[in-house]
């Protein structure tokens, strides 16, 4: 229990008081309730969806279930899109990328970065007809795909909070992670939209390992802020492959 409540303390800005250690051992048995957290952020967006949805046209309920993850994570893996984006499009050493991503300040292509993302769930959220799934999966897909992304890979810095875990943890935790991010997935969107639907969660699976050759091949391991980036990229990603398989398209004619 203490374990969950680390991760909930980490990656959302649900008020748990209760002190709990940190240690390394903890963060990587963590990284099986991940997938958990991702559902319990999306479950926040659709309620306050919802909630705005009942006053207020949907474009602004839109705006009301980003603004919602916002809160819910503080921005955590956004602040990781941005800073990979100014270290990868920099054109610069490794070792300068890296120094890149420990650096506060935003760039140029952090911020397209961002724009872009949040530009992004805007638009499928508005041109959707499934906006509630495509709230709940997001989050969902952004955690399912942390334990692939990590797993044997190097961090390539001396210290910080991503060595404890980054390339640490074991074939079981990535299978009960990655299975119970799948399996919540593949429910939720053969549920709502038929077993078409089923091809969500290995479609987000490949974008993220497609990533992770990337950022392997860029940096020649993973940190925080690219861990971060890859939730992002998979979150948008989902919504993406939901949004098209709504649409039909010359796959499904």
């Amino acid at each position: 229990m203490d374990t969950f409540i680390l991760a909930l303390q980490l990656f959302t800005s649900i008020p748990v008081s209760k002190p709990v250690e940190v240690s390394d051992r903890r963060l990587i048995k963590g990284v099986l309730f991940w997938p958990v957290i991702g559902w319990i952020i999306g479950l926040f967006d659709v309620l306050v969806y919802i909630a705005a949805r009942a006053f207020l046209p949907r474009p602004a309920a839109a705006a009301a279930g980003i603004l919602a993850e916002l809160w819910m994570t503080r921005g955590f893996h956004l602040d990781g899109l941005c800073d990979t984006a100014d270290a990868f499009f920099s054109s610069r050493s490794k070792e300068r990328m890296l120094e890149i991503m420990k650096d506060s300040q935003a760039g140029t292509f952090g911020v397209i970065a961002v724009t872009a993302d949040l530009g992004l769930r805007f638009l499928f959220l508005t041109v959707s007809a499934r906006p509630l799934l495509l709230l709940a999966a997001a989050p969902a897909a952004g955690k399912m795909v942390q334990a692939l992304l990590m797993y044997r890979v190097d961090y390539p810095r001396e210290n910080g909070l991503g060595k404890s875990y980054i390339g640490r943890i074991s074939a079981g935790i990535l299978a009960g992670s990655t299975f119970l991010g799948v399996a919540g997935l593949e429910i939720l969107c053969v549920w709502a939209g038929g077993w078409r639907y089923a091809a969500v969660a290995p479609a987000v699976c490949l974008i993220s390992l497609l990533y992770r050759r990337y950022v392997l091949r860029k940096i020649g391991g993973m940190t925080g802020d690219t861990m971060g980036a890859g939730s992002e990229i998979a979150g948008i990603g989902a919504m993406v492959v939901l949004t098209a398989l709504e649409g039909g398209g010359w796959l499904w004619m």
